[in-house]
């Protein structure tokens, strides 16, 4: 009989150390209000929960590293709401943290890592510090005429628009646009082509009350390094001269189509008429792709001789013919 009584003692102690003891739980932590005067006060609650039904050991907040006992509000011990005494701050702006120990070697932080913003202190509103982060470019090398993308994730705390993002690259201010999400908290981007050099830029925005702040916080980020490309000559097509006679009170046209696949506009495009060179205008299309003209009177002769010659200004040279020369008009009394 004794032997069957220890038998059950043992078997009861080894169900009661093998039920394992659960970790409370620390939920909704806030300090309220969000902000206020050095006069306000303050009230930090959060909401505990412990599934053994234990109640706690210790529940604090910690402001600024300074810890607050808590107090039951509403609720069980075991799951309820526990409040703070009114607090009063000093201005400025704070951080905070639960913490509990449910007596039992278990405990429990809100929020799990790190700190809340909050409350803001002060005889008037504080304007928070924004944020920018992950600027970079898209492409960190590539030939001119390519489009390069910057962006970067902009952020304020105040959840107020800012008075402008902008990529200062080489020396010089380019607006950004939002991309997505809200002007506040946001991603810019600027899209540009950049002219053939090794280039450096940094990200500069300003909020609403004007501060303002950098990516990087001093110096900038190189890049991207833009390579010249090969130049294409221009092209010259569709050459004539209209009338092909006439009288020396006959308006000429001479005309060629310009093209230069590089969209540089010529630097200089000229008829050479008897080895005398005209400079010839614009008259329809871009100046990259267009027809240039020249009119002119003629004095009397049996016929003339003409050329195209044109220039893009980056060494690329065409001449129509490319030897000798067209004939005419032919200029009569």
């Amino acid at each position: 009989m004794i032997k069957k009584i220890i038998f059950l003692f043992l078997l009861f102690l080894l169900f009661i150390y093998s039920q394992e003891n659960s970790k409370p739980f620390l939920s909704n932590g806030e300090i309220i209000p969000y902000e206020g005067t050095i006069k306000k006060a303050f009230i930090a609650k959060v909401y505990y929960y412990d599934a053994d039904g234990d109640k706690p050991s210790k529940i604090f907040v910690y402001v600024d590293g300074v810890p607050y006992h808590l107090k039951l509000k509403k609720g069980s011990p075991s799951s309820g709401w526990y409040y703070s005494q009114k607090l009063t701050l000093p201005p400025g702006e704070h951080k905070y943290y639960f913490y509990c120990e449910d007596g039992k070697g278990k405990s429990d932080r809100f929020p799990r890592y790190g700190e809340k913003s909050g409350p803001f202190v002060g005889i008037h509103k504080i304007n928070r510090k924004p944020r920018l982060e992950k600027g970079g470019v898209y492409f960190e090398e590539g030939e001119e005429g390519k489009i390069f993308v910057f962006r970067v994730d902009y952020y304020d705390p105040d959840c107020k628009p800012p008075q402008a993002v902008m990529l200062i690259i080489d020396g010089r201010a380019r607006p950004m646009e939002l991309y997505k999400g809200k002007p506040s908290n946001g991603t810019y981007i600027a899209k540009l082509k950049l002219e053939p050099m090794k280039h450096g830029y940094y990200f500069l925005a300003i909020d609403n009350q004007g501060e303002k702040v950098s990516l990087p916080e001093e110096g900038y980020l190189t890049g991207p390094i833009v390579y010249e490309k090969e130049n294409k000559a221009p092209i010259l097509t569709d050459w004539k001269v209209k009338p092909e006679l006439g009288s020396p009170n006959t308006s000429f046209t001479f005309s060629v189509f310009y093209k230069d696949e590089d969209y540089d506009p010529p630097a200089i495009i000229q008829v050479v008429i008897d080895n005398i060179p005209y400079d010839m205008k614009l008259v329809k299309g871009k100046k990259y792709y267009g027809i240039y003209e020249l009119k002119k009177r003629l004095n009397e002769s049996k016929f003339y001789s003409y050329y195209f010659y044109c220039e893009d200004g980056r060494g690329g040279i065409r001449r129509i013919p490319e030897k000798g020369s067209f004939n005419g008009p032919i200029v009569i009394k």
